[in-house]
């Protein structure tokens, strides 16, 4: 029986248009996803050029699905920035309001 190699890469790259996402949201992504690797991000042409490194050799495939995570973390903290910035206010009510009620501020 012979055994099947498998091409293994030490890193991958993606691009994220910076008139899409910002690059606090790419930040945020990649320190999500450094489970198995790590992230250097550059930013070249208008875009945020991640690479990732793998802390060990990995299939073709498992880059892709890093890449694909990675991808997928990007989209989520964009639409967290998005959600964050629409309930501003009435976050921002409602801490007041439970201030005003916890004794923690004094009043002159």
């Amino acid at each position: 029986m012979l055994a099947e190699t498998v091409a293994t890469v030490n890193s991958a790259q993606i691009r994220f248009d910076l008139k899409v996402f910002t690059l606090d949201c790419v930040k945020r992504a990649a320190y999500r996803v450094t489970g198995g690797s790590s992230v250097d991000i550059a930013i070249e042409a208008g875009a945020a050029k991640c690479v990732l490194h793998f802390s060990k050799p990995i299939s073709g495939e498992q880059a892709e699905r890093a890449i694909e995570t990675l991808r997928l973390e990007v989209l989520d903290q964009d639409l967290r920035g998005v959600v964050a910035k629409e309930t501003a206010s009435v976050r921002n009510a409602v801490l007041a309001l439970a201030f005003s009620k916890s004794g923690l501020q004094s009043v002159d």
